[in-house]
């Protein structure tokens, strides 16, 4: 067991505060986890949760490994890795609206767990800038003289992924919750375009120089 000073821990609160604010700031992230609750239910807003958090495990080992240096080497990469991501958001979202214009009486086909923690996944891999965000902000936040900088890195990237992981899942339980109590909770074309309205705009975002 690690036992940190005063001082370090104080470092370490302070990392937890900054990344709770930045987590809580109003993103494609939360807005795509509100509609998915709301529109699929709490079981889909739980996967998606899983998937856009084990996106920041992986930019956290990216960043542990020291392959960040190779993305900053190359930022053609960049590119390369944004346009596939906005690429399949892109054809989701399409998919998404075409679901909405079927008939009727056609089953409507929903996206399976393993679908939706896929979605989240690619949503925060496709943005290698999270990697490049890591590498900036960690370094502000090295706690101890001791620790070697990829222990402590990866001590952050936990810190990071938990605190993300439980806010994403308190928005699921609390966005679902009180949306039963919405009258036009049972739309689902009306989440269906949601949906495929904060894709797009993720897509693009992603695309944008």
């Amino acid at each position: 067991m690690i036992n940190l000073p005063f001082m370090e821990q104080n470092i370490i609160f302070l990392f937890l505060v900054s990344s709770i604010t930045l987590t809580l700031f109003p993103g494609p992230d939360i807005m795509f986890i509100i509609s998915t609750s709301l529109g699929q239910g709490r079981r889909k807003g739980i996967f998606l949760s899983l998937g856009l958090c084990s996106g920041l495990i992986v930019h956290t080992l990216i960043v542990v490994l020291g392959l960040g240096n190779i993305i900053q080497a190359f930022p053609q990469s960049i590119r390369v890795i944004e346009i596939l991501g906005a690429s399949y958001l892109f054809i989701l979202a399409v998919r998404l609206l075409k679901s909405t214009t079927q008939i009727k009486t056609q089953p409507h086909e929903r996206n399976s767990s393993g679908n939706i923690y896929f979605t989240g996944l690619i949503m925060n891999l496709s943005n290698p800038k999270v990697t490049l965000f890591f590498i900036s902000f960690f370094p502000g936040f090295l706690f101890s003289e001791e620790l070697s900088y990829e222990l402590q890195f990866l001590i952050l990237g936990l810190i990071f992924f938990i605190q993300a992981l439980v806010i994403f899942l308190l928005v699921t339980m609390i966005v679902y919750k009180l949306g039963q109590n919405f009258t036009f909770y049972k739309k689902k074309n009306f989440w269906d375009k949601l949906q495929a309205f904060v894709l797009l705009i993720i897509s693009f975002v992603l695309l944008y120089p």
